[in-house]
Parts: C-alpha cells; sequence; structure tokens
C-alpha cells in the first residue's frame, strides 16, 4: 500500500504548473504554492494524513478535476473518508459527467455505514460504465479492501442482481462470499461464473475449491485435475497443490510440487507450500529449510521468520524462537510475533520486565505497531496484578491518540477483569463504581454494557437488568448471546415466560446449535409447563454441553414429570461430579429429601 501511497503523492512538476494556470491573483498563488510545499514536506516525512489535507486545501483553490482526483485516491487509501469525501465532492463538482467519482464516494459511504447510499454510487459506476465487466472487477477490487464484510457482499450481490449475466461480478462475489463465510453463496456464484466462462481457469479453480469445502471432495479435485490436463501452466499445477493440501492428500501435494520445484528450481511460492506442508506433517527440520530458503525472498521473509520463531518453540528453543520473532517487523504476524516472544521472555524465561521492555523498545522502533506493544504490556501488568499501572500506561496513550480503537480496547478490558474482581469478592459498589466510569468514557461499549446488566442481576436488581438487556438488544437484534441472556433472565427471575420465549426462539433461530440457548429454551418450556418438550431441549444440551446447571434444569423436569427415582439418580451423579455447584446444592436443599 506505501508504494501506491507515494505514487500518488508524487505529482509531477508539469501537472502542478497546469494547476497554477486556473488561478487569478497573487495571493491565491501564494497560497496554493504554500499548500503544494506543506504537502510535499509531509510526504517526505510519511506523514501522509497531513499531506492530504494540504492537497485538499489545493483542489478546492484550483479548478482541476486532476488534483481532486488525486487527493480523493489518496484518501481512500489510507482511510480518511471525511478528506476523501471532500475531495470527491470537488471533483465531481468539476467533472459532473465523470462517472469514476462514483466508485470513491461509494466507498465513503460505506465506511460512513450508509449501505444503500454507497450501492446507489456503484450502481451509477457500473450502469454508465463503457465496459460493465471491467467495471464490476474494479467495484470488486475496492470492495474487498473494506472490512465491512457483510455490507460489502450484499452491494456486491445487488450489482451482479442487475446484472446476471457477467461473469466477473459472480466470480467475486464468490470470492467475497467465502471471505464472509458464507460457502453456500460462494459455490453458486462460483459455478456461475464457471458456466458464464467456460474457458476461463480461474473461475473453474474457484469453483474447484468451493467444492472442496462443501464437503464434495473428490467432485473438487476431479475438476482440477482434469484443468491441469489441459492447462500445464505453473499457476494452475501451484493451485492444485493447494486443493490437494487442502483435501489431505499430502503425498500427491508433495510430488506435484516436487515436480514444479525441478522445473522451476527455488520458486517461492512452491517452496512456502512445502514448508508448510511439512510442518503440518510435523518434519519440522525440512519445514526449517524450506523457510530459511524464503528469509531472502521479500514477500515472504516476515511470514518465514514468524514460522521459523513458531518452530524453535516447538523445539523449546526459546532464545532462537525470540531472535526469529524480533525479525519479524511487517505483515499479519508482525503483533502476533512479538506478543509470543514477549510471553516466552515472562513465562518462559522468568523475566517479566524484560518482556515489557521488549514490547515497549519494538513499539518505540515501529510506531505502526506501538497501540498493540502497549495494549500487550497492559496485559502483562494485568498478570502481574498491577492493574493501577496498566491504566496508567493505558490513561496516558490515550491522551495523544483518543481516537486509538486498540487502545480503547485494552482499557475496557481492564476495566471489565476490575469489575470482576469487585464481584468476587463481593464488592458490588466498587464494581459498580468502576463500570460507572468505565460506562462514562465508553457509553455506547456492548461488553460495558453486558457486565452492567449481570452487576444488576448480581444485586438483585433484576428490572434494571432487564432494562439494560433490552437497550442492547434493541441495538444489536441478532446477537444471540444478548438475546439467549435476556430471554432467561426474563424466565427465570421475573415470570415474563411467553415473552422470554419469543426472544430464545429468535436466539435459537441464530445459533441452533448453541448448547446455552438451548438449555435456555427448555427451561422457558419448563416455565410454561410443557414438560417433555422442555425436557427434549434440555437433553439435547446436556448431550452438547454436559454443564451442572443444565443437569439441574433437567432433575426439575424430571421431578415435574413424576420421575421422582430418576431425578435423584440423575441429582446424584451430578452432585458426585460437581459437589461445588451452586445450581446443584440449591436443587438438594429444594427437592431432595
Amino acid at each position: 500500500m506505501q508504494n501506491s501511497i507515494k505514487h500518488l503523492l508524487m505529482l509531477s512538476a508539469t501537472f502542478l504548473a497546469a494547476c497554477t494556470n486556473t488561478m487569478s491573483g497573487s495571493n491565491s498563488r501564494v497560497d496554493f504554492d504554500s499548500h503544494l510545499l506543506l504537502a510535499e514536506i509531509s510526504r517526505e516525512k510519511q506523514e501522509f494524513q497531513q499531506a492530504a489535507g494540504h492537497y485538499l486545501t489545493a483542489s478546492l483553490m484550483v479548478e482541476d478535476p486532476g488534483l481532486a482526483r488525486l487527493t480523493t485516491e489518496l484518501a481512500q487509501q489510507l482511510g480518511l473518508n471525511e478528506i476523501g469525501t471532500q475531495a470527491a465532492q470537488r471533483w465531481q463538482e468539476l467533472r459532473p459527467d465523470d462517472t469514476n467519482v462514483h466508485q470513491y464516494l461509494g466507498v465513503f459511504k460505506l465506511r460512513a455505514n450508509d449501505r444503500e447510499g454507497a450501492f446507489e454510487e456503484f450502481k451509477v459506476f457500473v450502469n454508465e460504465a463503457e465496459n460493465t465487466a471491467t467495471a464490476l472487477a474494479r467495484s470488486i477490487e475496492l470492495l474487498a479492501n473494506e472490512a465491512d464484510e457483510q455490507s460489502t457482499t450484499y452491494i456486491l450481490a445487488a450489482l451482479v442482481e442487475l446484472h446476471p449475466g457477467i461473469a466477473e461480478g459472480h466470480y467475486g462475489l464468490a470470492r467475497l462470499s467465502m471471505r464472509a463465510n458464507n460457502f453456500s453463496a460462494a459455490m453458486a456464484n462460483a459455478e456461475r461464473a464457471a458456466i458464464l466462462k467456460p474457458n476461463w481457469v480461474e473461475a473453474q479453480l474457484l469453483y474447484a475449491r468451493t467444492l472442496l469445502i462443501a464437503g464434495r471432495t473428490e467432485d473438487g479435485l476431479s475438476l482440477a485435475k482434469r484443468l491441469i490436463e489441459k492447462d500445464t501452466s505453473l499457476g494452475v499445477r501451484l493451485e492444485y497443490a493447494e486443493l490437494l493440501l487442502s483435501a489431505g492428500n499430502s503425498m500427491e501435494a508433495k510430488k506435484l510440487l516436487d515436480a514444479v520445484l525441478i522445473d522451476n528450481p527455488g520458486l517461492p511460492k512452491a517452496v512456502r507450500a512445502l514448508a508448510f506442508l511439512t510442518l503440518t506433517q510435523n518434519e519440522l527440520e525440512e519445514s526449517k529449510g524450506h523457510f530459511n530458503a524464503l528469509r531472502s525472498d521479500a514477500q515472504y521473509r516476515n511470514e518465514a521468520f514468524y514460522y521459523l520463531g513458531r518452530i524453535a518453540e516447538l523445539e523449546e528453543q526459546y532464545l532462537q524462537a525470540m531472535r526469529s520473532y524480533s525479525r519479524v517487523t511487517e505483515g499479519n504476524n508482525a503483533v502476533e510475533a512479538q506478543l509470543r516472544a514477549a510471553r516466552l521472555l515472562y513465562a518462559n524465561l522468568d523475566d517479566q520486565e524484560g518482556a515489557l521492555q521488549y514490547l515497549r523498545e519494538f513499539g518505540i522502533a515501529n510506531q505502526s505497531y506501538n497501540s498493540e506493544m502497549l495494549a500487550g504490556q497492559s496485559e502483562i501488568l494485568v498478570q502481574l496484578d498491577r492493574k493501577d499501572d496498566a491504566m496508567q500506561l493505558l490513561t496516558g496513550a490515550l491522551e495523544n491518540n483518543p481516537d486509538d480503537e486498540t487502545l480503547q480496547s485494552a482499557q475496557i478490558q481492564i476495566q471489565l477483569i476490575r469489575t470482576q474482581d469487585a464481584i468476587d469478592e463481593g464488592k458490588h459498589g466498587i464494581a459498580s463504581r468502576i463500570l460507572g466510569r468505565a460506562l462514562y468514557n465508553y457509553p455506547t461499549d456492548t461488553s460495558l454494557r453486558y457486565a452492567q446488566a449481570l452487576l444488576y442481576q448480581e444485586q438483585n436488581r433484576f428490572r434494571r437488568a432487564a432494562a439494560t438487556l433490552e437497550s442492547l438488544v434493541n441495538d444489536h437484534p441478532d446477537d444471540a448471546r444478548l438475546l439467549n441472556a435476556l430471554g432467561y433472565l426474563l424466565t427465570d427471575q421475573m415470570d415474563r415466560h411467553v415473552e422470554a420465549q419469543g426472544y430464545l426462539q429468535k436466539a435459537l433461530a441464530t445459533e441452533p446449535d448453541n448448547p446455552a440457548i438451548i438449555d435456555s429454551m427448555g427451561w422457558v418450556l419448563f416455565k410454561l409447563e410443557e414438560y417433555k418438550e422442555a425436557l427434549d431441549y434440555l437433553e439435547r444440551a446436556f448431550e452438547m454441553f454436559p454443564d451442572p446447571e443444565v443437569a439441574a434444569h433437567i432433575v426439575d423436569v424430571q421431578w415435574a414429570l413424576g420421575n421422582k427415582e430418576q431425578a435423584q439418580e440423575i441429582f446424584q451423579k451430578s452432585l458426585e461430579q460437581h459437589p461445588d455447584s451452586p445450581h446443584l446444592q440449591e436443587l438438594g436443599q429444594r427437592l431432595v429429601p
């Protein structure tokens, strides 16, 4: 990403000169030149947000859509949505006939949680493009980089519905659906893309992969094998090797990869596949050799050092593991590598202060990961029972970066831990004060509000607990955990059984195999005196999760059905296994002589 950003920022002297021709007045010229100069200075310092701000100001001073477009593209890549929206609006104002602006407006509206508005922008971009397939492919490229998987999939699905005969759309939707773990939609769209373009190898291979994921392993491998018989290109052979690995056919995959390396000695992608294959087979020495070979390849260097660290950990070579982890300075594994190194210092080398110092120094040297390193330090301080020090560390960091979500999340977690500690000690007043301060700073945080509801229950303030949970359910109507918590509270403590059943039915529709929800449904049916149906649910829940509370519920139902001997047998067996269970102890006082 950094290379593309730098490319966008390198505005040519010819372009800037063309911009100045659209201005009049010496003061305007001076102001314009000043902002461009400040932007260039910020760029050299890699202060890209400041650079984008100065470019935006400059773009508003000249009637040149090119500068507005460059500012828009830069802001989109940097995630500067406010600057990007203003720049895109300026671009649109100067070039209302240029439909390219709509794709960027779509991204900015998506990031502002305006799903429908985003869809309308992308629809204009695709519908008015000279080449619909190309426009769809470009839309997919932009949407695939956005974090809101549900909304991006929704937008692309709506675009594909408008243009059902374009293979590129179905291909992109299949990929997004796989990312969102919607494998049925992925397979349907991959198959459609393969049908629409039968000679498009990438689409055929994607369809083969979705077949594997759907459990149709033989069909997927058979399709891939037919493709490799027709197309022996390197890319197809490597994809087939990955499919074989996914299917667990490691021997055949290894043969294919070895053959690829004979034809292409040292090919990084093949070496990488062999490195992971041998790692999963616990052939650590061979895997280590492959990962060592990848250290010289810029694309895989950080990943190679990370897995060399993991292998060293498995071999209990902790200092070697730390040396490898310390070399992972970029990529998806960078944070995990440093946290693992700190844990080795903390737990295996008994150097707690060294662990804190390690994370502190890495964060200072690698500012893009500093927040994660501060969060890691706070976690260690909590483990050392230095919660006040952890809070002080995060509070100080948040003073400089008040909107940092990583730091906010770490601070919230500490407040939740402190709250639970106070509850465990029976100090409900202290717990309430801790939560109150946390909610003052983060009034909309779901975890804190849920903890507040649980605290109210501990205090037997059931109406307040229910009101808090109802507010949470209104904000998150599809959250099965919240629906279950509310439903169980309403039936267990407040005799609002019919209302509770409605919440639990919705929770169960969302997560039909969740034993906690199944238990709650059984309990509300017991309260409604539908004992036989209640027993079916509770026994199913107990089979999935043999918890003493579920066992207590089964005893209650069996007792209500008149099966007292069976109830006592279940009770005695459960009590032997869980003698300290408060649910069984209460049950013994209430029912069992």
